[in-house]
């Protein structure tokens, strides 16, 4: 009984509360048996104790608990660890573990997170980070070859000098490359850091690769020399570096950077030499990153040089390195670029809910390292530093000011309207036609946007698609054929036909702006057997436009029109249109060239259409069908005259509820007797309701 109370007060069946208590004592018992607890996924970094004190006094645990929340943190946990002295001897001291943003890069070791601190309350000014330009050190080199384009083509480098590191500096400097190699590097797969002692080595400096056993150098740490094919199978029992081997283990040559002399300093992405291995002693630094993404080896560099030029004889100053390319492209590293930019107060305003001057939001902005002043016209101009790679958007800035100012000094207010918060209308609808073509005996798969240029262009026989397609670092698909096809070609072992499908959003361009692409959803099927399967595809349609109630009627529904289009064989292709006038899909068997493409054996076929088309045509209004025996009347355009007493089935269309029972009334009132069974589909907002067995006398 009260199992059945609470379901309803919660506004659920008591199957889907019981389902979801089971589920939930499942999960409860395996965490308690395993000794676990569920833990946050953002990075944590530790902190001891004892460096808070040097530069916030004798500060409490709730104090700087508030301290860091005010700031947008969170004291995880304060407890003691050992720590070695360096000398052998090992100490236990008090540390904070400090949860982090995933996206805050600078904030991953204790120089940066106490320097922001010290920023926000005002005890310190944002550093201005500079490029050394020295006559007297040429500008050190790193030559590219070609033999690393297939495998990590990018890397940068920099050197900070006349480095002095104590014991915590060295720890921070080892512990922060980790903890990047971790988050933004993603283990080392996008990116790999490498640190070396500049004066053990001699430039200029080679990034090349080859084969396994031509590689032979003393690996950090080890006594012996290894060949690259022995450090694999020597780190495959390794647990901290056998997680990393399967990035180049099955390269046919590995990468690995060496001096002028031919001495080997590193081996990317799995170790470094020992030769070039750093120490206390160290003064300077050479720090490389190899990538297969360059921009995010640029964000890795940027901060490991913005944390740790704290420490050299001339702070916040940083050594370039020039890196050449096989092909000759010259870059200087680092950039450290400033980007600018300005934002408005009246929508910084709106979008916090507050009223502040631009003056107080220049401030705000200052105390989250961003320099920004008072622009004109009601505007804040800004200037982000290198270390805020973390700032993407307009609304970051907005961010930063809201947490500057203090979220809990935001005045709740209630909204000017209330409203019921309920699905999306086009949501309900995919979710209800996902189900129907499951059971019209299609399987369903779910695909990722992001393939890659030839995909979406050349597969398909259309190499103009590449100026409509949307790129971010990679272009994003304007059609599911891409992704379908290959989910296609990587299961063409299983039982024949396949019969796939696909209701998902696609990523077009937008005519009007460059800037804003725009998301449509979309509907794919594909028939992969011995023979075309078109009958199959083509049934399919009409099945799908009966469930969402179009027409076959070319002029107020759907048609098909015959077409030619690259990725169809010529004369088994065709248009869908909607109304006759627009069209809205295409479907067809594909041509043998990109069957070729995506490695398909068989024929198949194919459909796709534009699934926001469809239903934009019925959002905004509610359609009736009505079998009723009326006679013959005058009533206007709805009353079809052909026979005084005739069974008919007739369809209109209106805004709202109210006009529906206006005209039955006008029905009523003129002497038509009238008696009906009423289907009411209503296609607004509240998705597909039907009510039936509703008699009008």
């Amino acid at each position: 009984m009260y199992f059945n109370i609470i379901a309803t007060l919660l506004d659920v069946s008591a199957e889907s509360l019981f389902v979801f208590c089971i589920l939930f004592i499942r999960r409860a018992v395996v965490v308690i048996l395993k000794g676990t607890v569920l833990k946050s996924t953002m990075p944590t970094i530790t902190i001891k104790r004892r460096l808070f004190k040097d530069y916030f006094g004798d500060i409490k645990n709730e104090e700087l608990d508030q301290l860091l929340f005010r700031f947008g943190l969170e004291l995880d946990e304060v407890t003691t660890e050992v720590f070695s002295d360096g000398s052998g001897k090992n100490v236990e001291e008090v540390v904070l573990k400090i949860e982090i943003p995933a996206n805050r890069c600078d904030l991953l070791c204790w120089e940066g997170l106490i320097r922001a601190l010290l920023i926000f309350y005002k005890s310190c000014e944002q550093p201005n980070y500079v490029i050394a330009a020295s006559k007297m050190i040429p500008t050190i080199q790193l030559k590219v070859t070609k033999e690393v384009e297939t495998i990590r083509p990018y890397v940068v480098a920099a050197v900070l000098r006349n480095v002095t590191f104590n014991r915590d500096a060295y720890d921070s400097f080892i512990a922060l490359q980790e903890k990047l190699h971790q988050n933004i590097c993603r283990k080392r797969q996008l990116v790999a850091i490498g640190t070396h002692d500049l004066d053990k080595v001699k430039a200029p400096f080679v990034y090349s690769a080859k084969s396994p056993q031509e590689i032979c150098f003393k690996p950090l740490n080890e006594k012996d020399k290894f060949t690259a094919a022995q450090l694999m199978t020597h780190y495959s029992k390794d647990s901290h570096l056998r997680q990393y081997l399967h990035i180049i283990e099955h390269s046919p040559v590995f990468p690995y950077i060496c001096d002028s002399e031919g001495a080997i300093l590193s081996m990317p992405p799995i170790i470094n030499s020992d030769q070039s291995k750093i120490t206390l002693q160290t003064k300077n630094i050479l720090i490389e990153c190899t990538a297969v993404d360059l921009h995010r080896a640029q964000i890795v560099l940027d901060t490991i040089v913005c944390m740790f030029s704290v420490y050299c004889d001339q702070p916040y100053q940083i050594d370039p390195v020039e890196v050449i390319t096989a092909g000759g492209i010259r870059q200087t590293y680092p950039i450290l670029s400033c980007r600018t930019g300005s934002v408005s107060t009246s929508k910084v305003n709106r979008t916090i809910g507050v009223k502040l001057p631009s003056v107080t939001v220049a401030q705000l902005l200052n105390r989250m390292g961003i320099s920004a002043e008072v622009g004109i016209e009601d505007t804040v101009v800004y200037r982000i530093p290198p270390t805020r790679h973390d700032i993407l958007h307009e609304c970051d800035i907005i961010e930063d000011v809201a947490i500057a100012y203090g979220y809990n000094n935001i005045k709740k207010e209630l909204p000017p309207a209330a409203a019921i918060s309920d699905q999306l209308y086009l949501n309900k609808i995919t979710e209800a036609m996902r189900k129907e073509i499951a059971c019209a005996g299609f399987t369903e798969i779910l695909t990722f946007s992001l393939c890659s240029r030839a995909d979406v262009s050349m597969k398909l026989n259309q190499p103009e698609e590449l100026n409509r397609a949307v790129e971010i670092a990679n272009p994003k698909t304007l059609e599911f054929q891409a992704r379908i096809l290959k989910t296609l070609a990587h299961n063409k072992d299983k039982a024949l036909p396949l019969k796939l499908f696909e209701i998902q959003d696609v990523v077009e361009r937008n005519d009007s702006s460059d800037k804003d692409p725009v998301n449509r959803r979309h509907f794919c099927a594909v028939y992969y057997g011995k023979t075309s399967g078109f009958e199959t595809i083509h049934g399919l349609l009409d099945h799908f436009m009966r469930l969402l109630e179009v027409s076959s009627n070319p002029a107020l529904g759907y048609c098909i029109k015959e077409d030619l289009l690259p990725f169809y064989f010529p004369g088994r292709c065709a248009s869908i249109m909607l109304r006759g006038e627009k069209k809205i899909g295409h479907m067809g068997i594909l041509h043998p060239s990109v069957c070729r493409a995506f490695d398909l054996n068989l024929v198949c076929s194919c459909l796709e259409l534009s699934f926001e088309d469809v239903i934009e045509t019925k959002r905004f209004c509610c359609e009736f069908r009505i079998s009723y025996v009326v006679r013959e009347s005058n009533y206007g355009e709805y009353i079809m005259k052909k026979n005084a007493l005739r069974r008919r089935s007739f369809c209109f269309h209106m805004n709202c509820m109210d006009f529906f029972c206006k005209q039955w009334t006008y029905l009523r009132r003129t002497g038509s007797k009238l008696s009906a069974k009423c289907h009411q589909w209503y296609c607004g907002y509240e998705g597909i309701r039907e009510i039936s067995n509703t008699h009008f006398n």
